[in-house]
């Protein structure tokens, strides 16, 4: 494999704006550090290894529209690896478009003063290059996943024409970014950036020498996460994924260690591959996700076609977020139609992690409508888990008003839903207490799943705790005595140890896929098949694929085809948690 043979085929642009004329806009001293880490880490001989006369580093540009020049020239004579990092504040138009600070932006001039992500992306699709790379480190950066793959935009379509782009952002659509507070500022980074930098120095252990997004993206999403802090995005084509980022500091050093020089693909691992790739496959999501959809158009009980729908809609979320928004959206126009006040009340807490992520506001409003105590809780928990990372403090006043909501059931095995809903929505802040709730929980399946639940969310900052944790929920697991609960609790735990000993995961999964067949009701067995392909997605996604499909249940086929299709987008440990009915 052969260096670059100049430096104008390939090209980091790193822009920080750390000052502003305008007191509107605080300033980020942060960024400033944050520009020159990711200029280091570039840089590094061992690490990323991008020769330093590839490198620019733009700090504090005072005209946006010098700044687009700038980068478009860049754009304009770089074949091989485009790589744009951006830190600084992204501020909203009136229109809603996400638009890129300079020094002299004026707050309520965003689109004239400052550098639209429409025309950064106009750079991009234009760019030779065939690798092209955009790493958002500011508020509302989600919006720029939206311009290039929105509804009615074949922007992906005329992106992706070789390798296309990959797009990783700080925030979700909505969010603001996160900095440490002023008093720390003069020496630390941002937080997504420290992350980040802090990710590729250490390394991701088991995994191959050369990095790729692919192997990062999942263990910073948790990493992050784990942290409280905002979840990043990532959107992109699969051979711009598979890009190779950085050498992996965690592999055992030989010669095969050696990191690619920049714009070189990674050459595959010397390791088995395991069965199924794990990164986003668009057309095999769209043909499951389409299968899941077909599913749920032939439930005719609303009380089971609602939670299918809010299933497909999170499956859907990653890849293309409105049609998702609109797919939960009509779960719940579904759910409250149901005239069963009972049912009603459960199917409306079943979809409302689903709309929450597109709609907040609607949601929370509709998980204050819903009525019954257990029901109620179970709903302000999903909103509260669904806003966990986007929005802690209100996702905090939520988890504690169905805190206060349950606390006066009197039965505990009634309370158990409830409890075990809010040590979910729990993990995304407060892994300790969402410890104490889960084992409090007078359901031992409901404590199994929650717990390998959160072994997921910290698999990646601490893998000794996620391994014990696992541990517990396999032996409460394995002394259930219900094959139907018994089959989804030892799918969760699979699912749990699929990272963390993919040996131990496949048996156990194997070990629920046999109970499961075993069961003779069939609406029982549907259930926990549904469980089982959800588990066995992490593992081996052709197989899951195959329980999916077998499935009589056409409510449960969809829920199942849908956590496959989630397994697709959602890489390695700490996927999207099971569904705690």
């Amino acid at each position: 494999m052969t260096n670059i043979a100049g430096p104008a085929e390939s090209c980091a642009a790193l822009i920080g704006v750390s000052a502003y004329e305008y007191a509107e806009f605080p300033p980020i001293r942060a960024a400033r550090n944050s520009l020159d880490a990711m200029r280091s880490l570039l840089s590094d001989p061992a690490l990323c290894a991008w020769p330093p006369e590839k490198i620019v580093a733009i700090a504090n540009p005072v005209s946006a529209a010098d700044l687009a020049t700038s980068i478009a020239d860049l754009a304009e004579s770089t074949t091989g690896v485009l790589l744009l990092y951006y830190v600084g504040h992204g501020v909203l138009s009136a229109r809603g478009e996400l638009c890129l600070t300079v020094t002299s932006t004026r707050p309520d001039r965003p689109k004239i003063s400052g550098l639209p992500w429409d025309t950064v992306a106009d750079v991009l699709r234009s760019c030779p290059a065939h690798t092209r790379l955009a790493i958002l480190d500011c508020c509302f950066a989600g919006q720029a996943i939206e311009a290039l793959t929105g509804d009615g935009d074949p922007g992906l379509a005329d992106i992706v024409h070789v390798e296309g782009v990959y797009t990783l952002t700080a925030t979700t659509r909505n969010s603001p970014a996160h900095v440490p507070p002023p008093g720390q500022q003069d020496t630390a980074c941002t937080s997504f950036t420290a992350e980040l930098r802090d990710l590729v120095r250490s390394g991701i252990p088991g995994k191959p020498p050369q990095l790729t997004f692919s192997d990062i993206y999942p263990v910073l999403h948790q990493r992050l996460r784990a942290k409280g802090l905002p979840a990043p995005r990532q959107h992109g084509a699969d051979a711009a994924r598979q890009f190779a980022f950085t050498a992996n500091a965690a592999a055992p050093p030989g010669p095969e260690a050696q990191h690619v020089p920049a714009g070189q693909p990674a050459t595959p691992a010397p390791a088995a591959e395991p069965p199924e790739p794990a990164h986003l496959d668009l057309s095999r999501h769209a043909d499951i996700v389409a299968d899941a959809l077909r599913a749920t158009h032939s439930v005719a009980d609303e009380s089971l076609q609602a939670p299918a729908l809010a299933a497909v809609a999170e499956a859907l979320a990653p890849a293309d977020p409105g049609r998702a928004g609109r797919l939960a959206a009509d779960a719940e126009r579904v759910a409250q139609s149901i005239p069963d006040t009972n049912r009603r009340a459960s199917a409306v807490a079943a979809v409302l992690r689903a709309l929450a992520a597109a709609e907040p506001d609607r949601a929370e409003r509709a998980a204050q409508s819903v009525t019954g105590e257990s029901a109620q809780a179970q709903a302000l928990a999903a909103v509260g888990e669904a806003l966990a990372f986007a929005d802690p403090d209100r996702a905090g006043r939520l988890i504690a008003e169905a805190e206060r909501v349950a606390q006066p059931i009197p039965d505990a095995k009634g309370k158990a839903p409830a409890l075990a809903a809010i040590a979910r929505a729990l993990i995304g802040i407060d892994t300790d207490r969402a410890e104490r709730v889960a084992r409090s929980i007078a359901d031992e399946t409901l404590t199994a799943v929650v717990l390998t639940a959160l072994a997921r969310a910290v698999t990646a900052a601490d893998p000794d705790r996620a391994g014990r944790l696992a541990a517990d929920a396999e032996r409460i697991a394995q002394s259930i005595s219900s094959a139907s609960f018994r089959a989804p609790a030892l799918a969760a735990v699979a699912r749990a140890l699929a990272a963390l000993d993919p040996g131990r995961a496949r048996r156990l999964i194997d070990d629920a896929e046999h109970i499961a067949q075993s069961i003779p009701d069939a609406n029982r067995k549907a259930s926990a098949l549904a469980a089982v392909a959800e588990g066995m997605a992490a593992i081996d996604p052709g197989h899951a694929g195959r329980i999916a499909q077998s499935i009589t249940s056409a409510s449960f086929r969809a829920i199942a085809l849908a956590a496959v299709a989630r397994a697709l987008v959602t890489t390695g440990p700490g996927g999207a948690a099971p569904v705690i009915n």
